[in-house]
């Protein structure tokens, strides 16, 4: 009599090989939306050289990375701005930990591609935030009320045009002083990430918002169109580019930094050593972004 039971040659095959498949490593890396697509690159190439590897990439904004990272809950945290002083404290606390700038990027001032403005400056744009500019032909264009779109509070990207233009820090301490109390405006729609923040713009054409320069002349070219800057009226309006930012041209720009407690292993000091290599670089300047290292920095205009 035949058995009932007949083991099929591939699964008898998948059953010998199971049992010498060692589960992958992961390393955790949470925070800034603006770094999430760029570290998304990195880590695909860094799992595909190193096959016992996962790169998990998470957003939520810097906050979020920052908080994760003094919970640990996350290897890496990501974040588009330094850390306050309380943030380091706190990290400090927690044993020594490592700050890396791994890249540089602009912050590009946004709107709908059909939007006949080309151009803005500090001073107008922090009004224009702020609700005191509310119509469009204010400013030169087609009659029409500006829909402002901000990021939510644990943006890095928030945070930084908050202090720098929002409260114009970038036009010196006595413009500061005056503004540092002051908030976006009240019918601000407040939304969680870049791709909201495209969205939210590619849909209305009276809408305006910032987001990392990646992100607007890469990951959303067509949704939204980059305006050019200048931090004064006077001054000359310069478009978002690697070059720009590179050399200092635009300056509307930040670090985009890593942080890690430093005795998280040697798969997180290895991972960061790709990050800041050659090969690494070469994937944050193909992502849109002026790479941390300066060795042999490229600023060809990206095909």
């Amino acid at each position: 009599m035949k058995s009932k039971f007949i083991i099929l040659p591939a699964i008898l095959a998948a059953v010998l090989l199971g049992g010498n498949c060692k589960p992958k490593e992961t390393i955790t890396i949470t925070g800034s939306e603006t770094m999430h697509v760029m570290l998304q690159m990195i880590g695909l190439e860094y799992s595909r050289r190193h096959s016992g590897i996962q790169v998990a990439v998470h957003g939520g904004g810097s906050i979020e990375g920052i908080e994760k990272l003094f919970q640990a809950k996350t290897d890496i945290a990501a974040a588009s701005r330094p850390l306050t002083e309380s943030e380091w404290k706190g990290l400090d606390s927690k044993g020594k930990f490592e700050s890396l700038a791994v890249a540089y990027d602009g912050i590009a001032i946004v709107v709908h591609p059909s939007n006949k403005i080309q151009k803005i400056d500090l001073e107008t744009a922090s009004r224009v935030f702020s609700g005191e500019i509310s119509d469009w032909s204010q400013l030169g264009g087609k009659s029409g009320k500006i829909s402002v779109v901000i990021r939510n509070d644990k943006s890095g990207t928030a945070s930084y045009f908050e202090t720098h233009v929002l409260r114009q820090k970038d036009l010196g301490t006595k413009n500061y002083e005056a503004r540092k109390n002051l908030d976006y405006s009240k019918d601000a729609k407040v939304v969680a990430d870049n791709d909201s923040m495209a969205a939210a713009i590619e849909t209305d054409p009276n809408s305006i918002g910032f987001m990392g320069m990646g992100s607007a002349l890469y990951e959303n070219k067509g949704r939204v169109r980059a305006l050019e800057y200048s931090r004064s009226k006077t001054g000359s309006y310069v478009t978002p580019s690697i070059e720009n930012v590179y050399n200092r041209k635009y300056e509307l720009s930040r670090g985009l930094y890593l942080f890690y407690l430093s005795d998280h292993g040697q798969k997180i000091d290895d991972f960061v050593t790709f990050v800041t290599s050659e090969d690494g670089q070469k994937i944050i300047l193909k992502s849109g972004y002026l790479r941390g290292s300066l060795p042999t920095v490229e600023v060809e205009a990206q095909k």
